[in-house]
């Protein structure tokens, strides 16, 4: 690939796309269609290695590529205990619809399969009624879908459970990170 065709698809800094009064950071390449939409898992962000790597890949094959931060994730505002899957997936759609045209490949990684079966599940509801599929593929790596009542909710102990009911959430270690993994 030329120098110039390179710098056309490189991804640029973040924009900010305001979704419901959050500011959630979107970055984008342009490129032929279908276009690659990445969506992350639970305390991923779009800089991390697999989002970085299919950036690589979409950019050598002249494809568009589209990835942001869920609220409360690298660098988009809002706080991580106010996040849910729900919200995330409706930022999901937001992102999805302002910056895409054409048909697009969504490739979910853990929580983010579970978010891309359920936009996908949104948007065939919708585009059904306008008479057209932007869907053209799906990749799940790791799925989780339902990860939250599947794994987490039948190993809570007596402690997690009443700090759910009292305080909203309960904070468990990440091997990840110095900061906790928060369920709400």
């Amino acid at each position: 690939m030329s120098k110039d065709l390179r710098e056309e698809f490189a991804v640029t800094a973040p924009v900010f796309l305001d979704v419901d009064g959050t500011s959630i950071a979107v970055r984008r390449a342009g490129g032929a269609a279908p276009g690659i939409v990445w969506l992350g898992g639970y305390k991923s962000d779009m800089l991390g290695t697999k989002a970085e790597k299919l950036a690589e890949w979409a950019s050598g094959q002249g494809r568009a590529f589209l990835r942001h931060d869920y609220s409360g994730h690298g660098e988009s505002g809002g706080a991580f205990a106010d996040g849910t899957v729900s919200k995330w997936l409706s930022q999901s759609l937001a992102v999805f619809r302002h910056f895409t045209q054409g048909r697009q490949i969504l490739v979910g990684s853990s929580m983010g399969a579970w978010i891309a079966l359920r936009m996908i599940q949104e948007l065939r509801q919708e585009l059904h009624k306008e008479g057209q599929n932007r869907i053209a593929g799906l990749v799940l790596l790791a799925p989780a879908p339902d990860f939250t009542a599947e794994l987490v909710e039948p190993a809570l102990t007596k402690a997690q459970k009443r700090d759910l009911a009292k305080k909203g959430f309960f904070a468990e270690p990440s091997d990840y990170s110095a900061e906790p993994y928060i369920y709400t």
